[in-house]
């Protein structure tokens, strides 16, 4: 994410007077988390970024979001081992070894929660104010990263809205799935990105047969509010 993609919204920022608000958490900590965990950081630190412990821990306990996890975190990290990122924290630190699984989706729930919760206090602190995030699809698409904690924190008081600025087959589809399609990683499908991810019921068994029945389904995740294909 090299800081040129950034320095047009910075100065279109700077030119029209629009405040920039930090939402993410700081890449020291963040380091400590992917390479120790929660207990590395300490409750003092993790209190910055999780201002409701008990919703943060009830927020990954339903099916939906572990369904979310493995469709979306896990691929993520998968990813990022065949990279060879999980070598190194976010600051650039060298790791003893790959970065444990536990420890990535500790960094990204982290992140996505500070982000919800940074932004919760801004929107409180403004209620005629307009926030706008702009973050990677990763943590926006199917509705449990940013966004439903989002929702979490502010209840009925602030309406949150998504959208995702040219998808491509790769941030939609299941991991491995389009490897063989050319250019699966640009925009020129829009007819066929994955627009919504089911999950179960809780007493379905997603190893058994009955797990392809309408009647099992708990409900669906979407993709997002808005798609917005400005390149194909």
């Amino acid at each position: 994410w090299p800081f040129d993609q950034y320095q047009p919204i910075f100065e279109t920022a700077k030119e029209l007077g629009i405040h920039l608000v930090a939402l993410n958490v700081d890449s020291e900590d963040l380091a400590v988390v992917e390479r120790d965990g929660f207990p590395g950081l300490g409750r003092k630190q993790l209190q910055k970024y999780i201002s409701d412990p008990s919703g943060f821990a009830e927020f990954t306990k339903p099916v939906q979001f572990r369904t979310y996890t493995d469709y979306v975190i896990r691929p993520s990290y998968d990813l990022h081992k065949a990279m060879g990122l999980l070598q190194y924290t976010i600051s650039g630190q060298k790791l003893e070894q790959d970065m444990s699984f536990r420890n990535f989706f500790s960094g990204r729930i982290l992140w996505d929660e500070s982000m919800a919760s940074m932004a919760n206090a801004w929107t409180a602190a403004n209620p005629a104010g307009l926030m706008i995030g702009l973050v990677g699809a990763d943590h926006v698409k199917f509705s449990d990263g940013i966004p439903g904690r989002y929702i979490r924190m502010a209840g009925d008081s602030r309406d949150c809205t998504t959208l995702i600025l040219n998808p491509t087959l790769i941030d939609t589809t299941p991991p491995g799935s389009v490897g063989g399609i050319a250019n699966s990683d640009s925009s020129q499908y829009p007819d066929k990105i994955i627009l919504q991810l089911r999950y179960l019921k809780d007493n379905v068994d997603v190893m058994s047969v009955e797990r392809t029945l309408p009647s099992s389904t708990g409900g669906v995740l979407a993709l997002a509010d808005y798609i917005v294909v400005s390149q194909v």
